[in-house]
């Protein structure tokens, strides 16, 4: 499993590390790498030690990802405010599974519930943070031992549109069409 975000409080990274600390005890074999630079890095580093997962929880530091998504077939996001994500979109582009928050923004664009991975409901000010980490451990879980058929076509489906080539040819159909009238 990826994550890749800057690491900051509202990208609530030490809810995946938590979430993650709950699923390893239900899926052995998962491993969750962590990349990006920030001021939460620290505490985030404390975090992982203090629950003794360094061997399966590790920060990786701010790289180059376009090679880094095919190694993995899952990416987290916990963010509750995310925009249009770069990682979001490059991650479903790589045809990754996908599990993060059904929040206004972001995540519905690419994550299609129960077909390329799981949109987790939240509601950050009538929650309490452990029902929000135990909801993503069920989600890490549910994916990786009972997950979507083909996350992958799904995923790759979503980001079609979002292809360069596509791009340029509706920039091209637009000036065409404001030229012709």
């Amino acid at each position: 499993m990826i994550t890749a975000s800057r690491l900051a409080s509202e990208k609530h990274i030490d809810w995946l590390v938590r979430a993650a600390v709950i699923a390893k005890k239900e899926v052995p074999k998962l491993t969750f790498d962590i990349y990006g630079e920030g001021g939460e890095r620290a505490q985030l580093q404390d975090l992982i030690q203090s629950h003794q997962a360094e061997d399966f929880i590790q920060l990786l530091g701010h790289v180059k990802l376009d090679d880094v998504y095919t190694d993995y077939k899952l990416f987290a996001a916990a963010s509750t405010s995310e925009g249009f994500g770069l990682t979001l979109m490059e991650a479903v582009g790589s045809g990754l599974g996908m599990i993060g928050f059904d929040v206004n923004y972001g995540n519905p664009t690419f994550i299609r519930d129960g077909k390329n991975g799981y949109l987790i409901p939240i509601d950050v000010k009538e929650e309490g943070n452990e029902a929000i980490i135990q909801r993503l451990a069920d989600a890490m879980v549910q994916y990786f031992n009972h997950g979507p058929k083909k996350p992958h076509d799904t995923s790759y489906r979503i980001a079609r549109p979002y292809l360069l080539e596509n791009i340029q040819q509706n920039w091209k159909d637009l000036v065409e069409e404001v030229q012709h009238g």
